[in-house]
């Protein structure tokens, strides 16, 4: 009886190990907005770094918030053409507080929402002869053997997706962003990558509350 009740207990302590234990980042690449439509319910914060006006006072190059079409938080930044530049997103728990991190700014947005699962990175280029890459992801310091690639022919996208990981209690997603372009540089969001934070629609999710997806994209 005692050998029974000792394996029973053994076999317990074994299942909430394995269930505990850290989920696999999954991945899987998307060629368009209305591909990434079908996988996800709702946008939590985005983190975008664009070709702007490179700089100049007309625009930014670099925003965080709810959604790119009204960011809460924008930084000037100078790009240079094909020169990698590191950057973070990182969400803390405790505050709701996401803080958006490349080349010496630092942005910073609170969001009340927790219940998110999935990452997407987006990358966009619209004119010829322009490219934008995002390489060296990891999240927690976990490497994503993947990367985005998009050169510019016919609004070209690349879009990542990233699930499976345990987001919610915090996270720090660190990359490297390079924009290049041949002659006249492009303007505003025509080269451009994102950082998507999202609740998928990949895993089971009854609660309808949230309504339509948001403004994901422009």
């Amino acid at each position: 009886m005692r050998f029974a009740t000792a394996t029973a207990v053994t076999a317990v302590v074994c299942l909430l190990l394995a269930t505990s234990a850290p989920a696999e980042i999954n991945t899987t690449h998307l060629d368009s907005d209305t591909e990434l439509l079908d996988y996800l319910s709702d946008t939590l914060f985005v983190a975008e770094g664009r070709i702007g006006d490179l700089g100049q006072a007309a625009t930014f190059e670099l925003d965080l918030g709810y959604s790119t079409g009204a960011p809460a938080a924008t930084e000037q930044y100078d790009w240079q053409n094909g020169a990698g530049e590191p950057f973070s997103v990182q969400y803390d728990s405790s505050t709701g507080m996401v803080t958006f991190t490349l080349g010496g700014k630092t942005l910073h947005y609170v969001t009340d929402y927790s219940d998110f699962d999935a990452i997407f990175i987006r990358g966009r280029a619209v004119d010829a002869e322009t490219m934008v890459s995002v390489t060296d992801i990891d999240i927690d310091g976990e490497a994503v053997d993947e990367s985005v690639m998009a050169a510019g022919s016919a609004n070209s996208l690349d879009i990542l997706l990233m699930y499976g990981a345990i987001l919610s209690d915090g996270f720090i997603l660190n990359g490297t962003a390079a924009l290049s372009w041949t002659g006249t540089p492009p303007t505003h969001s025509r080269l451009a990558f994102q950082v998507k934070v999202a609740r998928s629609a990949i895993v089971d999710s009854e609660d309808s509350s949230w309504g339509a997806v948001k403004s994901i994209y422009r």
